[in-house]
């Protein structure tokens, strides 16, 4: 009867702990800094970057599809025609189809075939064309397409050199991010910590002034110091929320994730000292200027075939049709080959008008170049001078933490000797872990700015820009 009852007892508390196990939520996945890492190409920024080298893959599609072939159909459902010398009628309907074809090289290919059906005398006559014409002059190199499609190549030949650029830049706003949620979360456990032990300062103060060694002023100074720490932990917890969530926006992950926690002896190493004359001579090449160099290379090229257009033109053409006899013209097959050339004479200033529009938007073209070359320099001189003032700061948290070390040794000193209380013991070792964390932040702080500067990451792309800056 024992055993069965131990049997009974035994299979319940069973049930129970997987009862419990039900009901808790699933442990939260922890993300670490290099998984993050890892998801550098779901960051806005190499978003933007796919969205934009994709859209230049549809524009040339778009300029290849303007010279496939095509295809139309078209005819006359009714036709009435009088001849006043013969004094007859006719009437008739017909239909058309007719094809082209063109390549970016100033050739066009054209044919159609016509069959019409006389209702007069009942008759069906077919007529057919083939034609094929090539621009001479201005050579086809100058045509609208032509400088379309080779923009279009630049600024793909750019955006793969800016590609490199923008994954490098993506990765290490991310690791600003996780840096800033992990110092985020430190900050949170002290300021609870800071809550405990005015909680507990306050308990001991209440105890004194129960047998009258603490004033009333004791008291309120021990509440105020509650009610503070219980302001700040929920402004750090609330900071620490919101870091995180910054940082999962930016990989695109949802859901509850816990960050690595943070080792404060685990500092960021120094970086050797960063060459500015050569980033400021290769300045030039930066990938922030390559889209700028495009659009400067366009508009020359316009210019040039603005110029073009303003001189002889010329084509050769080549056609061969059949005709059927009506009106009392011979039908037959006839074949034609000729060069043709015109030349404005009165064009009513549109050419002189376009030429200065096409001028205009070189020179502005020139002056965004020169624009965005001297911002980068401005970019890689600014971020030169904060990296000092960061390393000021750097100089500073280091500083400040000898001395809270100074101070947490001479506090053990004093209450090994009964001085001070386990309170102001524990307070010191509280003001000594704040300045651990706050050296360690602004040594990260620095270094992440030093290897920035470094890579040449001194700004982002059009259309970029998203967290972690």
């Amino acid at each position: 009867m024992t055993e069965a009852r131990l049997l009974a007892l035994a299979l319940c508390a069973l049930l129970a702990l997987s009862g419990a196990a039900a009901a808790s939520p699933a442990a939260a996945s922890t993300l670490t800094l290099a998984e993050a890492l890892d998801r550098a190409v779901y960051h806005s920024d190499y978003q933007a970057w796919q969205a934009n080298f994709a859209s230049t893959a549809d524009a040339v599609q778009s300029i290849l599809d303007k010279h496939s072939l095509g295809l139309d159909l078209s005819g006359t459902l009714l036709s009435y025609t009088y001849d006043l010398d013969s004094a007859t009628a006719r009437i008739s309907s017909g239909a058309g189809l007719s094809l082209s074809k063109s390549n970016l090289w100033g050739t066009t290919l054209q044919g159609r075939i016509t069959p019409t059906w006389n209702s007069s005398n009942r008759s069906t006559n077919t007529s057919w064309s083939l034609e094929l014409t090539q621009t001479l002059w201005p050579s086809p190199k100058y045509g609208a397409d032509q400088i379309a499609l080779q923009t279009v190549h630049s600024k793909q030949a750019a955006l793969l050199k800016q590609e490199e650029y923008v994954l490098a830049n993506a990765r290490m706003k991310i690791e600003r991010l996780y840096r800033a949620a992990q110092i985020a979360e430190a900050r949170a456990q002290l300021a609870l910590e800071r809550l405990a032990a005015a909680q507990q300062n306050l308990s001991v103060v209440e105890q004194k002034r129960a047998i009258g060694e603490a004033s009333e002023v004791d008291l309120i100074s021990g509440e105020l110091n509650v009610l503070r720490a219980e302001r700040d932990l929920e402004t750090t917890q609330a900071s620490a929320a919101a870091a995180k969530e910054d940082l999962l926006r930016a990989v695109e992950l949802a859901g509850d994730y816990e960050l690595v926690p943070l080792v404060l002896d685990d500092l960021p190493g120094d970086l050797p000292e960063i060459n500015i004359d050569e980033l400021l001579a290769n300045v030039h090449g930066h990938p922030l200027v390559l889209q700028y160099e495009v659009e400067l290379t366009r508009a020359g090229r316009e210019l040039e075939a603005g110029q073009a257009a303003g001189r002889a033109q010329a084509s050769f053409r080549l056609a061969l049709e059949e005709k059927t006899p009506s009106g009392g013209q011979q039908g037959g097959t006839t074949f034609l080959a000729a060069v043709t050339i015109g030349y404005p004479l009165l064009d009513r200033n549109q050419r002189a008008d376009t030429l200065a529009s096409l001028a205009d938007s070189l020179e502005n073209a020139e002056e965004a170049y020169e624009n965005a070359v001297e911002n980068v320099v401005n970019l890689i001189l600014e971020t030169e001078a904060e990296v000092k003032r960061l390393e000021r700061d750097k100089q500073i948290a280091w500083l400040s933490l000898r001395q809270a070390e100074l101070e947490w040794e001479a506090a053990r000193l004093q209450h090994g000797a009964g001085i001070i209380d386990d309170s102001a013991l524990h307070s010191a070792e509280l003001r000594l872990r704040q300045a651990q964390l706050d050296h360690y932040e602004s040594a990260y702080n620095c270094a992440w700015a030093k290897l920035r500067l470094s890579l040449g990451l001194v700004g982002d792309l059009s259309g970029t820009g998203g967290p972690g800056r």
